[in-house]
């Protein structure tokens, strides 16, 4: 059933199921996200190479998959894609907590988890990506979104502080289990929903695999709206996963942080992200699409500085916090509204492919980004290496702003 303008989307029951779905899928994640990388840099001792290969290892499916994910998810059902990927991530994170308990795991076995979690979740995405303009009318979408920024924005504040918490009592790697139940609970939800899914229109010709990539490719890129928003998405990401791939090790190494430190300013640089949720969709109508999107990216490079100035300490350790609230706003606030800009201005025979593309657009470098940094950190020093990062995530504002989507209200539908 399909709501109407005035019912809210919580009254959705099939809405409410895929929901908590994705809010259990990024609860676990976000979980895995702190316990995975605290697995190998204290129990297993990685150095800070070990370390980015382990967050290279995480990114690269991106890179091989995000395209073929694409045109399989046009020519496929959505639903049982998203419920297969869930079930087989279930499996592949609960062994972690086993090898651990029988004294078996190795580094070796954290980059394999990762490269296979991290397949399914490529596939999982395009499809349920996808599947939102199914589920709900366009002029529901933003409101979705939002609601869906505010699911994973809350998972991402417990995520973490459940994460020291388990941590801090049975080990980071057993704590690692609960994102195993998080996929359980993610396949269930997704079974329940009983909206019908449309079956995929038949080719037109024999269908190939390449041409059919081909098409998604040129389609998104020479698109006049969604061009320009993948290639910005591009350049945050890539920058991102360097930063990203050794700020771990800085802070516990440089700055002298605890894990349940860690998890704890983690918790509180996430409830950016709820308040984004929360108040997106009203800066959107009020300063429209562009303008909010232009804003929102410039606070990604100011929000670096309390992590290059800060001290170990107290005082060093709210400025990081602040400084990631900051940026986790700014990422949420322009993460819903181009993901929406984009489904309402895209074909819908076009969405798997339009979403795998930007997918691939914006994490296929992210494993060089990774590598990269980590070589960097090694000769150049962790704080110049962040610095460097800092002065690079200038670039994604300013392409948009030399782009007609600086006026952008609100896209049309196709």
């Amino acid at each position: 059933m399909k709501p109407s303008p005035r019912t809210s989307l919580w009254r959705h029951r099939d809405f409410r199921l895929y929901w908590t779905g994705q809010a259990s899928d990024v609860l676990g994640s976000s979980l895995s996200s702190v316990a995975i990388p605290l697995v190998a840099v204290i129990t297993l001792h990685a150095t800070t190479w070990q370390a980015a290969i382990l967050a290279a290892v995480q990114k690269t499916p991106s890179l091989l998959f995000s395209l073929p994910a694409g045109a399989w998810c046009d020519r496929l059902r959505k639903r049982p894609l998203m419920v297969a990927t869930s079930l087989v991530c279930a499996v592949v994170m609960g062994s972690i907590p086993l090898a651990a308990a029988c004294d078996r795991l190795t580094l070796a076995q954290l980059c394999v988890a990762a490269f296979v979690v991290g397949s399914c979740h490529v596939v999982g995405m395009s499809a349920s990506l996808s599947y939102i303009p199914q589920l709900l009318p366009a002029d529901r979408l933003l409101e979705a979104h939002a609601k869906l920024a505010g699911a994973n924005t809350l998972a991402d504040i417990g995520g973490p502080a459940l994460a020291g918490a388990l941590i801090g009592v049975i080990g980071a790697a057993r704590a690692v289990a609960a994102d195993s139940v998080s996929y359980l609970v993610t396949a269930w939800c997704t079974l329940r929903i009983r909206t019908p899914e449309a079956a995929p229109p038949p080719p037109a010709e024999t269908p190939s695999l390449r041409r059919e990539i081909r098409a998604g490719l040129a389609y998104t890129w020479r698109h006049p709206i969604i061009g320009p928003l993948v290639t910005t998405n591009a350049i945050t990401s890539t920058v991102l996963a360097g930063t990203s791939a050794i700020w771990i090790v800085f802070l516990i190494r440089e700055l002298h942080w605890s894990p349940q430190v860690f998890a704890l300013v983690m918790s509180i640089g996430a409830s950016g992200g709820f308040l984004a949720s929360l108040t997106t969709p009203r800066l959107t109508a009020r300063y429209g699409a562009g303008p909010v999107m232009i804003s929102a990216l410039t606070l990604a490079p100011a929000s670096q500085l309390p992590l290059l100035l800060a001290h170990p300490g107290s005082a060093g350790q709210l400025a990081i916090g602040c400084g990631l609230f900051a940026q986790l706003f700014g990422a949420v606030t322009h993460g819903l509204t181009q993901r929406t800009v984009r489904q309402r201005a895209c074909a819908p025979d076009m969405q798997g492919r339009m979403q795998a593309t930007g997918q691939w657009t914006a994490f296929g470098l992210r494993p060089f980004a990774a590598l990269l940094a980590g070589y960097a950190g090694t000769t150049l020093g962790l704080r110049t290496t962040l610095a460097i990062g800092a002065c690079l995530l200038l670039l994604p504002p300013l392409r948009l702003a030399l782009t007609p989507i600086r006026a952008l209200r609100l896209a049309p539908t196709p």
